[in-house]
């Protein structure tokens, strides 16, 4: 049996191993609100618990449908979808679209047929016409593999079988209706939720629009939809009105302490699937309640991110044992994890920014940090201060407002509320990642001595909103961070030379130049830099494969083509390839 014990991610769980995990505690609210009619944005950085919240919702849907239920739920991912990728130029970009809005309903279609067999057998999908006869896993591996040539999709999908009319009502906006409404009136549903996962994560900016306006298009009665997004940077388009068109739900409160118990109940969850090392060190952990709290502040109350510190903690003692955990390993772990949460912060929406947004993001969260960390210091009238104030004026750089809010998507910061600066000057008051406040050992100036959990923990309990630092439009900050980010080059030419006007002729070279983003950087690197072994990666390269990108954008038979490589191995070269790029294009 595997052990899903430190599973990062909800997506990569056996459905039936969600709902033995999942734990409601603060989101029993969210998870009322998961059948009802309403349209629902289900607002939250990564790691905090909308997969996971959406797929046990569909899944106790389903398990009441088959009981008499009258509400029928359905998980549809959407964090594949490799034309999310911005193509190189000269690609018909409507063609594309067309083909992403097929796609789009494609997904949805094929999440409700295996939904309905998963409840019923394959003999429910009799009388449904079209969402019972197509083959839409075929539909969908055809459009997910042709995205860089439009004009070869029909031709593909005329060799599946599939009828004319079919591909073309996926291209528009009523045959997915029809047909969802089709299996309402079949099923005599009272309600049909759809949960849309992953919904425009992986997509670049020029997709975005196209995926909330199909998706509006749908809406009609008996249908509520449900959309996972991400905070402050998720785009949506003139057609689909954000908070209107769908009621936003804030999911990933700052960490508060009467929020710690379902923390340590997700452990124990977590404890009860695991199996040798992992369980032995669950096992320390759950005895040492002090840990656990580090790890639940230091996680920035993050699902995800909790378990992403328990994993680390288990490197720390790999070579001891899980018996001799201390909490200089916990420590450890934090620090690691914080030194690498910058690296791996970028969204999957955001994709395709400009990396001088990147630099603006990282100089501020260093100036921020600094905030805390000297003169007058983490503490005010000797109450713990690990928020800051920042001004909301129109004054400061827009890269450094765009900065601020690429923070709260990447989980650096929480916002916390309105708050006052002055007579004349409004903010916002944000929680600094705590993770970065131990990181940053802040405290050990007053303790003068080793700190222990003990300290961390009375520190973090102690943390108010009222109590914060200040950040106003004539602060130096803003200026320097704009200055800084300045001088990243933004672009590259053909050749590869750096350039910090993109769109303009290189100055070594004077080749012609392109924006670049941080994913693009990923995917043109050499598959050095892939965590597979030598052997592997030279029969790889003697295949043809020689950046990220190829075998990114490469099918199963491709790779398999390889000498010596083999199914097995095909899939563990898929799963790398998936987890260096996922935190690029996926939430």
């Amino acid at each position: 049996m595997a052990d899903y014990s430190l599973q990062l991610q909800a997506d990569n769980l056996p459905i039936d191993t969600v709902e033995g995990l999942m734990v409601d505690g603060p989101w029993s609210p969210i998870m009322a609100r998961m059948s009802t009619a309403e349209n629902i944005l289900l607002e939250g950085c990564r790691g905090a618990g909308k997969t996971m919240l959406m797929r046990s919702a569909a899944k106790r849907l389903v398990d009441s449908f088959k009981v008499g239920g009258k509400i029928f739920g359905v998980h549809a991912t959407f964090k594949r979808y490799l034309a999310a990728i911005p193509p190189a130029d000269g690609v018909d970009e409507q063609g594309q679209l067309s083909n992403f809005k097929a796609w789009i309903n494609a997904r949805i279609l094929g999440a409700l047929q295996s939904a309905i067999v998963d409840a019923g057998g394959a003999d429910q999908l009799k009388s449904l016409g079209d969402l019972g006869d197509v083959d839409w896993n075929g539909v969908i591996g055809i459009l997910e593999t042709t995205y860089r040539d439009p004009s070869s999709v029909s031709s593909l999908l005329d060799q599946l079988g599939l009828k004319p009319h079919v591909f073309a009502g996926l291209q528009g906006y009523t045959y997915t209706h029809n047909l969802l409404s089709v299996a309402r009136e079949h099923f005599n549903l009272e309600l049909l939720v759809v949960f849309l996962d992953d919904a425009a994560h992986a997509l670049d900016t020029r997709a975005q629009a196209a995926f909330f306006s199909a998706i509006k298009s749908l809406y009609g009665v008996g249908l509520a939809f449900k959309i996972s997004v991400y905070p402050a940077v998720t785009r949506y388009g003139v057609d689909f009105s954000y908070g209107h068109d769908a009621i936003v739900i804030p999911l990933g409160d700052a960490p508060k302490p009467e929020n710690l118990s379902a923390f340590v109940n997700l452990l124990g969850k977590r404890r009860d699937v695991a199996e040798d090392g992992a369980k032995a060190l669950l096992d320390a952990l759950l005895e040492n309640s002090d840990w656990i709290e580090v790890l639940f502040y230091c996680s920035n109350g993050n699902p995800r991110g909790l378990l992403k510190l328990v994993a680390q903690v288990q490197t720390q003692v790999a070579t001891r044992g899980a018996e001799s955990v201390r909490f200089e390993d916990v420590r450890a772990a934090i620090n690691t994890v914080m030194d690498k949460h910058l690296d791996n912060m970028v969204p999957g929406v955001v994709k395709d920014l400009d990396p001088r947004l990147l630099k603006a993001a990282e100089v501020l969260l260093f100036e921020l940090r600094q905030k805390i960390s000297v003169a007058p210091g983490p503490f005010e009238s000797g109450k713990p201060r690990g928020y800051l104030s920042l001004t909301n004026s129109m004054q400061v750089p827009y890269i450094c407002q765009a900065a601020v809010r690429l923070l709260v998507a990447a989980n650096v910061m929480v916002a916390e509320g309105p708050s006052r600066l002055s007579k004349r000057e409004s903010g916002t008051v944000y929680l600094l990642h705590p993770g970065f406040i131990f990181r940053d050992n802040v405290i050990a100036g007053i303790h003068r001595r080793t700190l222990n959990a003990a300290d961390w923990t009375s520190f973090f309990r102690g943390m108010s909103s009222r109590v914060h630092a200040e950040v106003g439009r004539g602060a130096e900050l803003w200026q320097e961070v704009a200055e800084e980010a300045k001088n990243e080059p933004s672009g590259q030419c053909i050749n590869g030379h750096p350039m910090y006007e993109p769109f303009g002729k290189c100055d070594m070279c004077g080749a012609a130049g392109s924006q670049i983003s941080p994913v693009a950087v990923l995917l043109n690197k050499s598959i050095d830099v892939l965590d597979l072994s030598d052997a592997l990666k030279a029969r790889l390269r003697n295949g043809g494969f020689q950046t990220v990108r190829d075998l990114f954008e490469a099918t199963d038979e491709q790779i398999d083509e390889v000498g010596y490589i083999g199914g097995v191995r095909t899939a563990l070269i898929k799963n790398t390839v998936s987890a260096a790029v996922d935190e690029f294009v996926a939430g």
